[in-house]
């Protein structure tokens, strides 16, 4: 719920693709919008015939991953006295693509009364008792897919019959030649992102296009250990950038290569906080971290930082292992954020494990670690707040 606050709260200032149709008296409308980054983040679906009004609207967490999601169908049905019978249902779709939780509520309408159903209470859906479902797992997950999948096909299709039917950043250029946006890096009110760019700004971004995934652009054959790329821009560098200005407000001390968020095993995470002012942009591989990194957005609209979150992490890690009789901080390192608050808190788990031989895939030590970014006059400080071992370890 705290998703679809964000996304309603941006829905005017999204770019937002439209298509109408109409068929034996009934019109469907079908919409979907986009942030500045190029990600979807809402798509709703009306139809019109003489019975009634149905809306569903989607909102998730990934459209391209599909698993966490909110689906709000409402149903307006006109009797012949002339009032209306409105139904509504919200489901919580969780990760794994599971009904978690539906509430419903119904009001009866007289004719020219607003169909605000505020009045009437929720009820909440007791999912043990529905029918049973006789489909085999197969089916049931194909239908779930199916069904979670959905939304993502209307909103590329809309954007792949273009143009938009409103798009507030057409015309904005400031420094967008010298970079190219990473997607799912946006923050949660859709003004900021990290983005590709290289120390060199003459960059060529049509040889950097991605043949294998079309609308994307990367450093082909780049590795961490191999800057700068061919044909020499430089160095990768990843820029943290104001979606509504294009402007680049510094960088992340970030080197991720593509802007796809994920490529097979190598992938950039970046964690926000709820107000969109502190963040954690993470690179990483198959068995273990490459970079991670920490800034903040000032209230005058400023890059603070970066900060390096993975090394401070480490240290840390390793000071509390070092005091626990058996426990060894050794093996591939990997660090995963769970949560940014808007206090500058960071939760993170540092994980220890074994890349190769007999030890392949052994968790050697898994701590939950939270660290605040404070920020000072010198600067963003990090500091400690509290380490445990992970429960599962």
């Amino acid at each position: 719920m705290e998703r679809y606050q964000q996304v309603e709260a941006q829905l005017d200032r999204s770019i937002r693709y439209s298509r109408k149709t109409e068929s034996e008296g009934n019109t469907t409308v079908e919409r979907a919008w986009y942030n500045g980054a190029g990600d979807p983040i809402k798509v709703a679906v009306e139809r019109v015939s003489s019975a009634g009004r149905e809306l569903t609207e989607y909102f998730s967490l990934n459209f391209d991953d599909p698993g966490a999601m909110f689906v709000l169908t409402r149903k307006e049905t006109t009797h012949p006295d002339g009032g209306t019978q409105v139904d509504e249902s919200r489901q919580y779709f969780g990760n794994d693509g599971k009904l978690l939780r539906e509430l419903r509520k119904s009001g009866r309408f007289k004719q020219g009364e607003m169909l605000d159903t505020v009045r009437f209470p929720n009820t909440t859906v007791d999912l043990s008792k529905q029918p049973k479902d006789d489909r085999t797992e197969e089916q049931r997950a194909v239908a779930e897919y199916d069904f979670l999948s959905e939304p993502e096909k209307i909103a590329s299709a809309l954007k792949q019959a273009g143009p938009p039917e409103f798009d507030p950043f057409a015309g904005v250029t400031g420094d967008s030649a010298k970079y190219r946006v990473i997607h799912d890096t946006a923050s949660p009110d859709g003004r900021y992102a990290v983005a590709l760019g290289f120390t060199d700004n003459d960059i060529d971004w049509e040889g950097l296009k991605d043949p294998d995934f079309p609308g994307t652009y990367s450093a082909n054959g780049w590795q961490p250990d191999n800057q700068p790329p061919d044909p020499g821009y430089g160095k990768i560098v990843n820029y943290v950038v104001d979606l509504t200005t294009c402007q680049i407000l510094g960088t992340t001390n970030g080197d991720y290569f593509g802007t796809k968020q994920r490529y097979n095993h190598d992938q950039c995470d970046v964690t926000w906080s709820p107000d969109s002012k502190t963040f954690v942009e993470v690179t990483s591989w198959k068995w273990g971290y490459n970079r991670c990194t920490a800034g903040k957005i000032s209230s005058a609209g400023k890059l603070l930082g970066p900060v390096d979150l993975g090394k401070y992490a480490e240290k840390t890690a390793q000071g509390f292992l070092a005091t626990h009789k058996g426990q060894k901080y050794n093996g591939s390192i990997d660090i995963s954020v769970a949560t940014v608050t808007d206090a500058g808190v960071v939760n993170l788990t540092i994980l220890g494990q074994g890349t190769s031989g007999d030890h392949k895939g052994d968790v050697f030590f898994s701590l939950n670690e939270s660290v605040r970014i404070r920020e000072t006059s010198s600067g963003l400080q990090l500091e400690a707040v509290s380490i445990h071992t992970s429960p599962e370890n």
